[in-house]
């Protein structure tokens, strides 16, 4: 049994039309979601500015991004929720959209990573290898040299019943050999406007179900080999 997934990254990405944005419109932007949403600092980029808040051990980041042709938010092994950051996205989008004038934003994408632990083989490579693709050692041999398998990538294109597109990666984590990552991108074509904000919490949610849900009873047959 795979362990109870830890989210460490969620980011939130959503484009609209070119648009130029004055100094002063940035520090509009930067003055407001600091007092709402707990952002400290403000940094010019290429296009516009980056607002952030970086944790006191110097971990985990807070990250808004106004870019001259999308917004930008992440939130990198902070220990926030998905539901959380859904609010969050909410409050800071509706500031960043009433200074800087932008009427529609026109895709939205995801990306939602977690990790999780296999229950019956010592690594993450072990479980890919001898457990997903059922590798036999003499299958190997071709290759040479010792090996380790990083992992695989899976799409799913949006249906009529469900237009977003998937693109799931799974493999196993740099940080911890034990551990997989899986990552979630999710893509929506739908424009968004003010009045339609709240579908953004929808559209965060339905890209953790599907790692919480889907793509761990996918990964959940596989966990049932010999233990290392």
């Amino acid at each position: 049994m795979l362990s109870e997934p830890r989210t460490i990254s969620l980011v939130a990405e959503f484009i609209y039309m070119p648009t130029t944005h004055t100094a002063e419109k940035l520090r509009e932007v930067y003055s407001e979601v600091c007092r709402t949403c707990g952002y400290e600092n403000f940094t010019r980029i290429q296009g516009g500015a980056r607002i952030e808040a970086r944790e006191t051990d110097g971990a985990g980041f807070s990250q808004l991004n106004v870019m001259a042709d999308r917004v930008q938010l992440i939130e990198d092994h902070t220990g926030i929720s998905v539901e959380q950051f859904g609010k969050k996205i909410v409050e800071a989008l509706s500031i960043v959209l009433s200074a800087i004038n932008v009427p529609v934003l026109l895709v939205q994408q995801n990306k939602v990573r977690v990790t999780t632990t296999p229950s019956r083989y010592k690594t993450a490579s072990d479980f890919l290898a001898r457990s997903v693709f059922k590798f036999q050692s003499e299958q190997l041999e071709p290759l040479g040299r010792p090996n380790s398998v990083g992992g695989f990538r899976m799409a799913f294109p949006g249906t009529t019943q469900n237009p977003e597109a998937f693109n799931v990666r799974i493999e196993s984590y740099v940080r911890d050999p034990r551990a997989l990552y899986i990552e979630n991108v999710g893509t929506f074509k739908s424009p968004l406007q003010q009045a339609t904000l709240g579908e953004v919490e929808t559209r965060l949610r339905l890209c953790s179900e599907f790692i919480g849900e889907n793509v761990f009873e996918f990964l959940s047959l596989y966990d049932r080999g010999e233990s290392e």
